[in-house]
């Protein structure tokens, strides 16, 4: 375990975030859909400045093409399974969000519109599709770190690796749902432990396309398409019957809902082999 690269990347990354929590607090709103742009955004940066700074720090720093290559931002080939698995990363939240929907549905959490707005859902889809790809920029900054921090975490074990990975990423958002962000209705720490577990589990789904495809487009796509795309989607075709609580029954990955979906995937791709499949044990 590269343990000094680790440490750095994640006081810098934490202490970015923090910085940047602190800064919305003051001189922003938690809820306003700007703020949550421009101060989100400089968050979602923080991780691959922890990267940088990590590299740069212990010596590991090889110039910038290396740097590239070695978190997956380089494309490599075959490009036929980088094409796949895009379109899995892209395909993916929108088929876990249509799977807890229905369990919410099912659960008496959630209400369809009736009739189904299909007009309003596609036309919403395609605006959302206009924005994405300039957004996954911001996605980029956040992936780039965990494509970085993912590897030296896999000496602890292939799911130990994963899970740590999941973990740090959930408690990275601390800093704003510690302050009610997403979650504005429960206690700052009750939502962070219901992001923290959500994350784990988007997490370990990306950490597989990761691995699987050996670049680190398909989680960046993956990232994006969650955002984006799928969580735009509930209030669109129904609405959860306590609006109170609505994250906790439609959002991914903060929603209950998700997680049982997110958990059969999981289950389904671990009964396959398919996260061993791609693993690389260290020696």
């Amino acid at each position: 375990m590269p343990w000094r690269e680790v440490t750095i990347f994640l006081a810098v990354t934490f202490g970015g975030i923090t910085l940047v929590g602190l800064l919305w607090a003051g001189l922003g709103d938690m809820n306003d859909q700007r703020d949550a742009l421009v101060f989100g955004g400089l968050g979602m940066l923080t991780p691959t400045l922890g990267a940088i700074a990590a590299t740069r720090l212990t010596g590991a720093y090889r110039g910038p093409a290396r740097f590239l290559l070695d978190t997956g931002v380089t494309p490599s080939p075959p490009w036929g399974r980088l094409v796949r698995y895009l379109a899995v990363g892209l395909l993916l939240p929108l088929v876990i969000m249509a799977a807890a929907l229905c369990i919410g549905s099912l659960a008496g959490v959630y209400r369809f519109v009736r009739p189904f707005p299909l007009d309003s859902l596609l036309a919403g889809l395609g605006t959302n599709l206009v924005t994405f790809v300039p957004l996954l920029v911001l996605m980029l900054g956040e992936e780039l770190g965990w494509g970085y921090l993912l590897p030296r975490l896999l000496p602890l074990g292939l799911w130990p690796g994963l899970l740590a990975s999941g973990t740090i990423w959930g408690l990275f958002h601390a800093p704003l749902t510690l302050q009610g962000y997403l979650f504005p209705t429960l206690p700052g720490v009750v939502g962070t432990l219901v992001f923290t577990l959500g994350s784990v589990l988007l997490a370990v789904l990306m950490g597989w396309l990761r691995l699987a495809s050996a670049n680190l487009w398909p989680a960046v796509v993956l990232h994006g398409s969650s955002n984006l795309l799928a969580n735009p989607i509930p209030p669109t075709i129904g609405q959860a019957t306590d609006p109170a609580t609505a994250n906790l029954a439609t959002s991914l990955p903060g929603g209950w809902p998700s997680w049982v979906a997110m958990a059969v995937i999981i289950a389904g791709l671990a009964a396959t082999g398919r996260y061993r499949r791609h693993y690389r044990p260290q020696s």
